[in-house]
């Protein structure tokens, strides 16, 4: 429930459940993850569920009631806390160098349970904004550490199917040894069908510097890639959230219906770039982002399945590839059109007054709208 108090505050923040309240919910930086947490917060004690965005063979779907808000940001009843900018203990032993922090993590029972990446966009992009409205769609852009947390999360499903987080905090630095069947049917199982997978492709590279041998080998990587996410399909869980805000046009003017929430789990976002590569190349191999991200994932996941760890910097921040590395990939609402095709993207779920509900207290005028998202709301709530 929103805090009784006077002060500014969003919706079902306070002090005693997250890390951010009062004068540190507004920052230019901080609103864009503390606002689609609040709004969050709401559809989850409405009963409202997001769109899911998930991988089924080999196509990425929007799916209905996939996962329950609850199961997203933390059922009330378990007094989930909420920390933003944060390093996720779980994946603490998973890297061998300290690996940057993720958007949002929530713990339950004062353990470290969900990290979640935010990633909050506006319906149209410049490159659908002139199509109809029904080919409206936001861009996606994927930042190296969102990449790297979307790996360690289909790794941690891997190693530990029934319980991937606590597991992982009391795990040993090196996973048990590879063989089939140990401890029981299914514990150990998909780890090893996961490296059968990977391991021709990982040995086929020499040198993960160098772009034309990747060029090269780009068939091979992309089918170990894909193997080892068929194989992680039924495990994939929910990874980023993608918050909608829909304006008529370019302008700050708000849709009537402008708010939702999309959620990606873990498989898809890896498997974007899979899809991307094999759709974009015109048959013709060649380096791009997709590729690079291709081979950092396959890299990175074998050292991690065989070894217990793997090289975040050296992988998601070093290898380059003839690619600047602040960021892993981008999408144009144009080509994210085909993965959030949902009739919620041309019609939200929530309504513009729903901001009243979410911004208390006056909270709006705590804004400085240095950003496009902080102007609409001011514009629109002090309409």
């Amino acid at each position: 429930m929103p805090p009784q108090d006077s002060a500014p505050s969003l919706y079902g923040i306070t002090s005693a459940n997250s890390s951010r309240s009062g004068t540190s919910l507004w920052g230019k930086n901080q609103f864009n993850s503390t606002f689609p947490l609040a709004l969050c917060l709401y559809m989850r004690d409405n009963d409202l569920s997001p769109v899911s965005i998930v991988s089924r063979g080999d196509r990425i779907l929007a799916e209905d009631r996939t996962w329950s808000m609850a199961e997203i940001v933390g059922d009330s009843s378990r007094k989930p806390y909420y920390h933003f900018e944060k390093t996720y203990d779980p994946y603490a032993k998973l890297s061998r160098n300290e690996v940057d922090k993720i958007d949002l993590v929530v713990s339950l029972g004062g353990r470290h349970a969900i990290p979640l990446e935010i990633k909050l966009t506006v319906v149209q992009d410049s490159t659908t904004v002139r199509s109809d409205e029904s080919n409206w769609a936001p861009e996606m852009v994927m930042r190296p550490v969102s990449s790297a947390h979307a790996m360690m999360g289909v790794a941690a499903s891997l190693l530990n199917p029934e319980n991937q987080g606590d597991a992982l905090l009391s795990s040993q630095k090196h996973p048990q040894p590879l063989v089939a069947g140990f401890l029981g049917p299914g514990k150990w199982d998909r780890r090893q069908q996961a490296v059968n997978a990977l391991r021709n492709a990982y040995n086929k590279v020499s040198d993960w510097s160098n772009e034309s041998e990747i060029v090269q080998r780009s068939e091979i990587l992309v089918d170990a890639l894909s193997k080892v996410l068929g194989i992680a399909e039924s495990l994939q869980k929910p990874f980023m959230i993608q918050p909608l805000w829909k304006t008529k046009g370019q302008s700050l003017v708000l849709c009537n219906r402008c708010f939702d929430v999309f959620v990606w789990s873990d498989v898809s976002v890896m498997k974007i770039p899979v899809d991307q590569f094999t759709g974009d190349t015109g048959g013709k191999p060649r380096m791009n982002r997709p590729l690079r991200e291709i081979a950092r994932h396959v890299r990175a996941l074998y050292d991690l399945l065989v070894t217990g760890d793997y090289d975040y910097t050296g992988i998601y921040k070093s290898m380059s590839l003839s690619n600047q590395t602040d960021k892993s990939f981008a999408l144009s609402g144009k080509k994210n059109l085909k993965y959030l095709s949902h009739a919620r993207l041309a019609d939200p779920l929530l309504n513009k007054d729903v901001l009243h509900k979410l911004i208390l207290n006056k909270g709006e005028l705590e804004l400085r709208p240095e950003r496009r998202f902080d102007a609409a709301v001011l514009s629109n709530m002090s309409a």
